[in-house]
C-alpha cells in the first residue's frame, strides 16, 4: 500500500489557487449516531447512522491581497473549495474532493513578536463532499 506525505497539495477557493499559502490541510467527516432502541428482548442499545457532517480545517500564511482579499468578503457566505492531495492531475492515486464551505470566520491578524501572520479556519460543509478519480 502507497503512502503519501503531503507536499503539492492543491487548495482553491472559488477559482483561486491558494496552496502556495496553506500550511495544512484536513477534511474530516462524521455521521450522526441515531438511536433505534426499541422494546423487545436484548439488553443493548441498536444504531443507525443519521447525517453526514463535514469540516474543512485550513492553517494558512496570512497574504493580504491574495489570501485575505479572497477571504475576507466571503464571511457568512458561501464558496466552492477543491482540495487535491499531490497536485493538480486527479486520479485514483490522488483524488479530487469538491465542497462548498460556509465562510464562518476569519482571524485577519494572529501571531506574537517575530512569528508569522497564520490564520487557522474550520469552515462547515454545506451538503456533501464529492470525490472525483478521473
Amino acid at each position: 500500500m502507497a503512502k503519501l506525505v503531503l507536499t503539492n497539495a492543491n487548495i482553491t477557493i472559488g477559482a483561486t489557487d491558494v496552496s502556495s499559502s496553506v500550511a495544512s490541510v484536513q477534511i474530516e467527516t462524521a455521521v450522526d449516531e441515531v438511536e433505534t432502541t426499541a422494546f423487545g428482548p436484548g439488553n443493548g442499545k441498536t444504531r443507525v447512522g443519521g447525517l453526514l457532517d463535514t469540516t474543512l480545517s485550513l492553517s494558512m500564511h496570512n497574504d493580504y491581497s491574495a489570501v485575505e482579499g479572497l477571504v475576507y468578503p466571503l464571511i457568512g457566505s458561501t464558496t466552492s473549495v477543491v482540495v487535491k492531495p499531490n497536485g493538480t492531475a486527479v486520479s485514483s492515486t490522488n483524488p479530487s474532493y469538491t465542497m462548498t464551505v460556509l465562510v464562518t470566520g476569519w482571524s485577519p491578524v494572529n501571531g506574537a513578536v517575530g512569528e508569522l501572520n497564520t490564520v487557522d479556519v474550520s469552515w462547515p460543509v454545506s451538503g456533501t463532499v464529492t470525490k472525483a478519480i478521473v
